[in-house]
């Protein structure tokens, strides 16, 4: 291969790898924004999501996110400043979210579970308290981070997830939720995708998905099996999303990680233009995941 062929393709794997990157970033804000509506409801209880209207028991603005993708923006804010998995920053940054708003869609903290709250005040997890399922969106820009160095990654996943959380079955999720997102950026096929979390797919199989109440937590294990199913049987982003935020109960969490999922795999491309014009603070999402694509080809060759 000459010079001149080798930087085409050079350019073409890092054009590839931006629109994955943008995508599992930018799908997770929009697929937990396309879930308003249905957060908390049982299915039937809700008329179907099959636009982006915000609205739900958070009122939020149409493009509007919660706390999934808040936090998930703190841990991608921390690792471009912090150049590194650094938790006493992510705590920071997540309790100034908590108490002030900074780095929400809305201006103030929306969403946030109780054994998460407990854990900012407290600087630990609660043994009284369960783990909360949106803890699994955290590791996005983990694995965006960290694409090209799977070791590092398994380490920054298990530091981040302890800030908030203590359950062996949170850090087993996690795990998997972590090589899930590597596979589908890393461009492998749907069924290698979701086998990364077979051992979750396959309880969640056999037993429905539990739709929580406003103060109950939802299994984060049995919402990452719900999200990957949604991603194997979608045609495609909007179809995998959809298929996921109508399930109801934790929809938040669902939408951002098949948004995520699907994102990834996909590309930025596949996520409807009019819902990713609409989405809240839609300029430094897709600049913190060029941010995290550059480190991590930074890391690459050094």
């Amino acid at each position: 291969m000459n010079g001149e062929a080798a930087e085409a393709e050079a350019v073409e794997l890092v054009s590839r790898l931006r629109s994955r990157f943008q995508g599992a970033l930018v799908g997770l804000a929009v697929g937990e924004a396309l879930a308003a509506p249905a957060v908390f409801g049982r299915p039937g209880s809700f008329a179907p999501v099959r636009d982006l209207l915000g609205g739900g028991p958070h009122d939020l603005p149409r493009g509007a996110w919660g706390d999934d993708t808040a936090m998930s923006l703190c841990v991608a804010r921390s690792l471009v400043a912090s150049g590194a998995c650094d938790p006493v920053d992510q705590l920071a940054r997540y309790r100034r979210w908590q108490r002030d708003g900074e780095g929400s869609a809305t201006g103030e903290c929306i969403g946030i579970g109780a054994g998460t709250a407990r854990a900012l005040v407290d600087g630990r997890p609660d043994g009284a308290v369960p783990d909360g399922a949106e803890s699994l969106a955290r590791i996005v820009p983990l694995a965006m981070r960290y694409w090209a160095d799977a070791e590092t990654l398994q380490t920054a996943v298990r530091t981040t997830t302890a800030v908030t959380c203590r359950e062996a079955a949170t850090f087993d999720a996690a795990t998997r939720c972590a090589a899930a997102l590597l596979a589908a950026l890393r461009g492998a096929p749907p069924e290698d995708i979701v086998e990364a979390v077979d051992a979750a797919g396959a309880a969640a199989s056999a037993t429905p998905l539990v739709v929580p109440s406003a103060a109950t937590a939802a299994s984060p294990m049995v919402v990452l099996a719900a999200a990957a199913r949604a991603f194997a049987d979608g045609a495609g982003w909007k179809d995998a999303v959809l298929r996921a935020v109508n399930l109801g109960g934790p929809a938040d969490a669902l939408g951002a990680l098949a948004g995520a999922l699907a994102g990834a795999h996909f590309g930025v491309e596949a996520i409807p233009a009019a819902w990713r014009e609409a989405l809240a603070g839609r300029d430094e999402i897709e600049e913190l995941a060029d941010r995290l694509l550059a480190d991590a080809l930074v890391g690459l060759v050094a």
